[in-house]
């Protein structure tokens, strides 16, 4: 039998907490070991328990949800999913830059969130539509501003496949073990992609990725 998949449920709301613990437990692949309540709490629960996933808020007491997931990707390998009534895109594209490998608004149904958990764990990104509307318009936004569009045709073949890993929300150093190749060799090859499709950030690079259809939309 394989193993569970191990979930943080991290909410300021106890009542939500519980309707999600609810949904997640009645699947046979997927096991709540944990809550938090705050911010803070959020953090501290994923280094003790080790979830695959964390299921968070942005609006947290006593520290942001995109800052307590900032320090959860930076120093664990937990990944995180964003559930949020919040949808304007300065929310959103920070939750990117901070590393969420997916961000689903808060009214999505039970089998958006149970398939977008599955999806993330096997190291896909996904965003609910709106979300992923929300990031197109803004990067409709910037071509009409007069930055060209810029196509992948314009990268190498390996450049092509580590273009797809950092929009699937995969570090360098994930990046560099699958490929067998050193993280200054990975940096390298971003630094090029950013170039050759006029990107500036991660933000940049996922919007794009939206844009082609590489990314899960529930």
């Amino acid at each position: 039998m394989e193993e569970k998949i191990k979930l943080l449920i991290a909410d300021d709301h106890a009542i939500l907490r519980q309707g999600l613990r609810r949904i997640l437990e009645a699947e046979p692949d997927m096991s709540v070991i944990g809550e938090a309540a705050t911010g803070i709490d959020a953090v501290k629960r994923t280094k003790q328990l080790k979830p695959d996933v964390v299921i968070m808020d942005i609006s947290m007491p006593e520290q942001s949800g995109i800052e307590s997931m900032r320090q959860i990707v930076q120093s664990m390998p937990a990944r995180v999913l964003i559930l949020s009534v919040h949808l304007e895109h300065q929310v959103i594209a920070e939750a990117v830059s901070a590393g969420a490998s997916g961000y689903l608004a808060k009214d999505s149904v039970d089998q958006e969130l149970i398939a977008a958990v599955r999806t993330i764990v096997r190291g896909g990104t996904v965003f609910s539509p709106n979300v992923s509307k929300r990031l197109a318009e803004s990067s409709q936004i910037a071509a009409g501003a007069g930055v060209a569009p810029r196509s992948l045709k314009a990268l190498t073949s390996r450049e092509h496949q580590v273009f797809l890993m950092l929009a699937e929300g995969k570090t360098v150093s994930e990046i560099a073990n699958t490929l067998f190749v050193s993280p200054k060799t990975v940096h390298t090859h971003r630094q090029h992609i950013m170039e050759k499709l006029g990107l500036r950030n991660t933000t940049d690079l996922i919007r794009f990725a939206l844009r082609q259809g590489l990314i899960n939309t529930c």
